[in-house]
């Protein structure tokens, strides 16, 4: 008999049942479903429906066509030794087969997608009889070796393994070897809702039919596209669709009652109103077992929507983002193993460690049973830090000798460092991060033992024995887990997954532990996971989840052309085109429409309500979406939702707290939102307000920044609660400064913040630089330059200022530079090798002419070097900070490193810092401008700090330069008389220090080097806009008289007192 999907469905289901039992309530019947969520409706159907008074249920078993054949052949099977296969055992006898001979796919035999591509080939050529791979085999060389490969699998599992054709062949047999036991074993049998029935399904069904009474109930939509699979199923069956049908029609059956359709601006919008329409529905008495979230795509709405339900604290149940693959144990031991084939890169294995939970056990643990409590989970953050400072790249020799070498210097620096009382809790740290390398490094060697075992594993089950062994040592095992039932649940299907592995030895005679990877990934993903079960809170799921299943509301997302009917990929193996001459026994893999059909129109009909949603756009991709040619055969005229507040505005329940939050501002800036402190005070007042503090910093935040006044929000130390905070001063008695952090002040007060305050840096990540960076260049030069100055100092070899440096310290130049080279590339931070020649060659010929371009400079100053990185306040020097008077009665004491001081005639100096880069950026610093707006600050603070360390008089002649010691830089200097700078540069130091705050600075450009005020690298255009909103504050008139001094003062207000 053929119906309606929905009601009219199970109702002609109650009906077949009733006649089947024949008036004996426990007379058996049989219902033949096609999937389980089907035969679960459908018993919960028949549990609700009454027929000549009685309810139909008791002795009905229900069956899919699988579990139907497992029911009658099973035991014929098991007889013969054979066990059903699974895609690994598959994807074994795929690489056997590839190995002997790989054909078409020579070059890419190896690929894991070639393996799975030829694993999903064999189920659906499983299908096909010799006559039809005949025919397939022709198409193509592609299709030839297909078709051999698919044989050869066939030939290589039949003596061991069954797969579901086989099984069914099989209880086909059995039915008609003992029709008698069938007859019993089934009663009366019918088919329900026959969908994609396969020629072996048929097989089975019409072997049953010999011997049983049986009945079809199919139902049908009214839309030839849709019903085409139906019509071509009951056919293998033997039954004619248009013979007992009374009338059918090439278009749907009309539009519903109870269809809405709305359009929204993206698919996050359409599942908040998904979920507002199931919590309507749930307030007016519907149960939300009855309710449904549908969609074509999996991607993106299967999450979005599990992740919507799950924060309005609604149960749901069916599909689920969660797989098997992406369990906690899935994905941590897939990429454990993975670590094989990255090479132990420092990415991937630190990765791995953040993401996975490892543990360890503790240093005086014993026995293999060792309680849960000994265990900890490792240091991963401390790990990270260590690996990045050693500068690890792959490679266990890589990890070894890098954090040896790293633990080896950190001790040293603790052992230097202990012997100063000041520095002794430095030190202790110090030694701290030796410990944590040592510790890495031992884990680190222990995991690649254990991922590389000797002797490698011979067999599967070798395999599967030491796969289960790296779960128990290193991803808590079945003992030590306390985590969620979930993931507990999936933990042990990852389990059972690798005990499964052990039993393919004689399906691939080469086992490999890649290989077993590969098997336990394709295992692992192919395995089904649900959340819930049916009935129990708001079905989830693909469109056709729910064919066959009773509702009072249906929600369907992603109603938009492109996504519903969804735009799919031809197969690359055997196209649609090559399918063909199977005669629909391959299904078609380029287009699906009909089937999306039917199961958008089963659902319409089986729904009371139903909201069809489409998405106006897809901001992932930027792109505009058009409605699904579907949703305007239901629904002709579709409202639309402009956006996020209006459909908020529109809804008559928020879906959760948040909602509700949001609507309640909506509300009140509706009715009397006013740029106010009084309106400020009442919406503070409001409930969900005065509930929350985060909410009710967060609305003083917004509105201290689009003010015009400098607030605390925007970092005006001097206002508020922050007067009196306890952030550290540059003047402090306690405080020691650089030169270099008040440049970064006054380049950008932002970064000093959170770099000198906050100490937040961002993270040195150069895994993949192919050259040495700009900053390790330059350090490489300084230590040169320093070691070789230095040793002819002590020396006392420097020659007078007119005469040139002896051959002898040329030639010593040259090897305290190849030394450093070599000791810079020992430590894996010069790059690629290639890149590194080049790189080195150059360091070592801008030294001959550094040794040319000293000589003019000590002749044009007449000058002579006695100091080489002349430290005071540092860890390592012996001289303390330099106090240094900025006037107002303010002092700063400052530390640093002179790169180098000269002598020069008359009791003078020479203060020198080497560049390694470019001088562009200093064309403009000279006597007028020896600042550059407060951002070059070095040479006169350290002309005041050699002065006090080497004992010159403050009236002694001074010169500061910048010395560009490279090709780049074009050897060149740019530099002042320091005497008479003195004065403008402590005024911009004052300045600096005693300012409450210094936004970026106030000159436009297209980008900012700073990744404080632009991590993402999109520009400061809004970081601009609020600065000249906030430009006229007279809390920032100090600043702006350092920084851009020449700034039209017409319309700024009159600075006050209190701004100073």
């Amino acid at each position: 008999m053929t119906t309606a999907y929905g009601s009219p469905a199970h109702g002609a289901l109650a009906e077949a049942v009733a006649q089947a039992k024949g008036g004996d309530a426990l007379a058996p019947v049989t219902v033949v479903v096609p999937s389980h969520y089907v035969g679960l409706a459908a018993r919960r159907a028949l549990g609700r429906r009454l027929h000549n008074g009685t309810r139909g249920i008791a002795a009905v078993a229900f069956h899919t066509p699988y579990s139907l054949a497992e029911h009658l052949g099973g035991a014929e099977m098991a007889a013969q030794g054979r066990r059903g296969v699974t895609n690994a055992v598959i994807a074994a006898a795929v690489r056997a087969a590839l190995r002997r001979e790989p054909g078409h796919f020579g070059g890419v035999e190896t690929h894991p997608a070639t393996e799975h591509a030829l694993t999903r080939a064999h189920r659906e050529l499983s299908e096909l009889e010799d006559r039809q791979l005949d025919a397939l085999r022709h198409q193509s060389p592609r299709a030839r070796d297909v078709v051999r490969i698919h044989r050869e699998v066939a030939a290589a599992l039949r003596e061991k393994f069954s797969n579901e054709q086989q099984l069914a062949r099989a209880a086909a047999a059995a039915v008609r070897a003992r029709p008698s036991e069938a007859r019993d074993r089934l009663g009366r049998v019918i088919v329900f809702l026959p969908q994609n029935v396969t020629a072996s399904q048929a097989h089975l069904l019409q072997a049953v039919s010999e011997v049983t009474d049986t009945t079809i109930v199919a139902a049908v939509t009214g839309a030839d596209d849709a019903d085409a699979t139906v019509r071509a199923s009951l056919q293998r069956l033997g039954a004619d669709l248009d013979a007992s049908t009374s009338s059918t029609s090439s278009e749907p059956n009309p539009p519903a009652d109870g269809v809405t359709a709305l359009g929204v601006s993206d698919a996050d919008d359409e599942v908040r109103h998904a979920l507002r329409a199931v919590v309507g529905a749930a307030r007016a008495g519907t149960p939300l077992g009855r309710c449904a979230v549908l969609y074509g795509l999996e991607t993106p709405y299967v999450r979005l929507i599990g992740d919507a339900l799950d924060a309005a604290g609604i149960e749901r149940c069916g599909a689920t983002a969660r797989t098997v693959e992406t369990s906690l144990l899935g994905r941590s031991l897939l990429d454990m193993l993975a670590l094989r084939d990255s090479g132990f890169s420092r990415r991937a294995v630190m990765a791995w460690l953040a993401a996975a939970p490892v543990s360890v056990k503790r240093p005086d643990d014993s026995g293999e049973n060792a309680d849960s409590h000994r265990w900890r989970g490792v240091p991963s953050a401390a790990w990270e830090r260590a690996a990045r400072a050693a500068r690890v790249e792959s490679g266990l020799d890589s990890w070894t000798r890098r954090l040896d070498r790293y633990a080896a210097d950190c001790t040293a620096e603790a052992d230097r460092l202990s012997h100063d009382e000041d520095q002794l809790r430095r030190a202790d740290r110090i030694r701290v991060d030796a410990e944590r390398a040592l510790e890495l490094r031992a884990f680190v060697e222990g995991l690649h033992l254990d991922l590389n075992p000797q002797p490698a594993p011979r067999s599967w089950a070798d395999l599967a024995a030491w796969c289960q062994r790296l779960v128990q040592k290193y991803l808590g095992g079945r003992v030590r887990r306390r985590w969620p039932d979930d993931e507990r649940g999936l933990a042990e299907r990852v389990d059972s997954a690798i005990s499964r592995l052990g039993d393919l030895d004689g399906t691939d005679d080469n086992p490999s532990p890649a290989a077993f990877r590969r098997a336990l990934q394709l295992e692992l993903e192919t395995s089904p996971s649900r959340h819930g079960r049916l009935g129990a809170g708001v079905l989830v799921g693909s469109v056709d989840l729910a064919l066959g299943v009773e509702l009072d509301l249906a929600v369907v997302c992603g109603m938009a052309e492109g996504t519903f009917p969804a735009r799919r990929d031809d197969d690359a193996l055997l196209p649609d085109r090559e399918r063909r001459v199977a005669g629909g026994d391959l299904p078609a893999r380029g287009d699906r429409s009909g089937e999306d059909h039917r199961a958008l129109l089963a659902v319409v009909a089986a729904a009371k309500q139903t909201l069809l949603l489409y998405p106006r756009g897809d901001l992932r991709r930027s792109a505009d979406r058009s409605p699904s040619r579907w949703l305007t055969e239901q629904a002709t005229s579709p409202d639309e939702v402009p956006s996020f507040v209006a459909g908020l505005r529109r809804a008559s329940f928020p879906a959760h707290e948040h909602e509700y939050d949001t609507r309640c501002l909506l509300d009140w800036h509706d009715s009397r939102g006013r740029d106010d402190d009084t309106s400020q005070a009442d919406l503070i007042r409001l409930p969900s307000v005065r509930r929350r503090v985060e909410l009710q910093r967060g609305i003083e935040l917004r509105r201290s920044r689009l003010s015009r006044r400098l607030t605390r929000f925007d970092g005006n130390l001097a206002a508020g609660d922050l007067r009196d905070a306890a952030l550290p001063h540059p003047t402090g008695s306690d405080q020691v400064t650089s030169a270099s952090s008040l440049e970064a002040w006054a380049t950008c007060p932002h970064s000093y913040f959170m770099r000198y305050l906050l100490r937040v840096e961002a993270v040195d990540d150069r895994d993949d630089d192919h050259r040495i960076s700009p900053l390790e260049r330059g350090s490489l030069v300084h230590r040169i330059l320093e070691r070789w100055l230095t040793e002819a100092i002590n020396d006392n070899a420097v020659p007078a200022p007119d005469e040139p440096w002896p051959e002898r310290w040329l030639a010593r130049l040259a090897a305290v530079g190849e030394q450093e080279c070599d000791r810079l590339e020992a430590r894996g931070l010069v790059g690629r090798r290639l890149y590194w020649a080049y790189d080195r060659h150059q360091v070592l010929a801008d030294l001959d002419r550094f040794l040319e371009f000293d000589n003019e400079q000590r002749a044009g100053h007449r000058s002579r070097p006695v100091a080489a990185e002349l430290g005071f306040g540092m860890p390592h020097s012996a001289s303390g900070p330099v106090s240094v008077e900025i006037g107002n009665g303010r002092s700063v004491s400052v530390r640093g490193s002179i790169d180098r001081v000269d002598a020069t005639p008359h009791g003078g100096l020479l203060v020198v810092d080497y560049k390694t880069g470019s001088a562009r950026a200093y064309q403009k610093l000279g006597p007028d401008d020896p600042t550059l707006g407060g951002h070059r600050l070095q040479l006169v603070l350290y002309d005041l700090a050699a002065r006090s360390l080497l004992g010159i008089a403050d009236t002694a002649d001074g010169h500061g330069a910048y010395w560009f010691v490279s090709t780049k830089g074009q050897f060149s200097d740019i530099g002042y008389a320091t005497n008479t700078a003195r004065r403008q540069v402590l005024k911009a130091v004052n300045t600096i220090i005693v300012f409450p705050l210094h936004p970026d600075e106030p000159v436009w450009r297209p980008w900012v080097p700073c990744g404080y005020c632009d991590p993402d690298g999109m520009g400061t255009r809004d970081q601009w806009r609020d600065f000249q909103r906030k430009r006229d504050d007279p809390a920032l008139a100090r600043y702006l008289d350092l920084v851009d001094p020449d700034r039209d003062r017409s319309d700024a207000p009159q600075r006050t007192e209190a701004a100073t």
